[in-house]
């Protein structure tokens, strides 16, 4: 029969006040890291996919997809107006690109 932890003989060694928060273990330090690891890991595939989501959408329906010369440059304005109808993609701005460059491991 296995006894618990509770009818063990002995000194036990982490004793002290249950209150107090200064003495957490080692143990419970790490599984908090690994849970934040784990949430910003997600957080960043999740990211990542709505982005890319956004992007093949973008270039699905860009008006460039449906024309015979789409590689061609277009003939006048009237037909280059008609190719930048839609969602234009921006280039971020420079606080975003450092926020970017900061966040990346």
């Amino acid at each position: 029969m296995t006894l618990l932890p509770l009818f063990a003989t002995g000194v036990m060694a982490q004793t002290g006040v249950m209150s107090s928060t200064e003495s957490l273990s080692a143990h419970h330090h790490n599984w908090s890291q690994v849970l934040r690891s784990a949430a910003h890991t997600i957080t960043s595939v999740v990211t990542e996919c709505n982005q890319a989501t956004r992007t093949m959408s973008q270039l699905r329906l860009a008006p460039d997809r449906f024309l015979p010369n789409a590689g061609e440059a277009p003939d006048d304005y009237a037909e280059f107006l008609f190719r930048t109808s839609g969602t234009l993609v921006h280039e971020p701005s420079a606080k975003q690109r450092r926020a970017a460059r900061r966040s990346q491991p």
